[in-house]
């Protein structure tokens, strides 16, 4: 074996044990939690630093999966305080799923695919989706800004739609090629790239060009700052447009 591949696989060891150890602390947390043990505000800020460190972690080692879970936990907890036993529950649900994602690597068991991952993930907590069957459909939301995201998660989710959020282009590049998601929601305005420059990319490489792709804009067909978007792209205009163009895109791409 390479030494390369030695010092790697030692890497991945190394930061599979750390994440166990975080994880068994989360557990203790949410229990201090569910016991009134520790203030709420002190044990959310904590998880958040956990979350955050672990993603570094769980990128710089090719966890994809583990990474996706760190991401939508975070997401969970999300400017929030106060966090009730629904929240508690679905703390608890990632976790265990963290932690049988951990084994998997270790054990070099045959990894779930990241969009079986992503069907076993929790609903978020900033909706109520109690009455409402999930469907086996993934949507990549791409947006810089949490709020403006959350009016369009919403939409989606009471649809019965599985959401996953990312705020980078690139990130949304890679997770587009790893999760083969059934439609990709961009801002317009993003990052380094803008949302015509990932829709671009998106509809011409061979591993991707078959995901549909929904710009989301103020502006609509024929206007100059559209310039570039392909036409095979649907595009969803903000303000009171909103919910008949994102049905015009969901049955455009037969997406129900």
């Amino acid at each position: 074996m390479a030494i390369d591949d030695t010092l790697e696989q030692h890497i991945r060891a190394e930061f599979i044990d750390e994440a166990r150890d975080i994880t068994n602390e989360i557990d203790v947390m949410l229990g201090n939690v569910r016991s009134d043990l520790v203030p709420q505000g002190e044990a959310i800020q904590a998880m958040r630093r956990h979350f955050h460190n672990l993603r570094i972690g769980a990128r710089s080692v090719g966890l994809m999966a583990a990474d996706v879970i760190l991401h939508q936990m975070a997401d969970y907890v999300d400017g929030v305080d106060q966090i009730g036993d629904r929240e508690l529950d679905g703390l608890q649900a990632f976790t265990d799923l963290l932690r049988i994602t951990l084994d998997t690597v270790q054990d070099e068991t045959p990894a779930p695919s990241l969009r079986e991952v992503v069907r076993q993930l929790p609903t978020v907590r900033t909706f109520d989706v109690n009455d409402i069957k999930l469907l086996d459909i993934v949507i990549l939301l791409v947006s810089p800004q949490r709020s403006a995201g959350r009016i369009v998660e919403r939409e989606l989710m009471a649809c019965g739609y599985r959401v996953v959020n990312v705020s980078k282009s690139f990130e949304a590049l890679e997770m587009a090629v790893r999760l083969k998601p059934d439609l990709v929601i961009a801002s317009a305005m993003l990052d380094e790239l803008s949302g015509i420059d990932l829709a671009c990319a998106i509809l011409a490489m061979p591993t991707t060009q078959d995901i549909p792709f929904a710009l989301l804009t103020s502006f609509g067909w024929g206007d100059p700052s559209l310039e570039g978007l392909p036409t095979r792209a649907a595009i969803i205009r903000k303000g009171g447009h909103f919910g008949d163009d994102l049905a015009e895109a969901l049955s455009r791409f037969s997406i129900t």
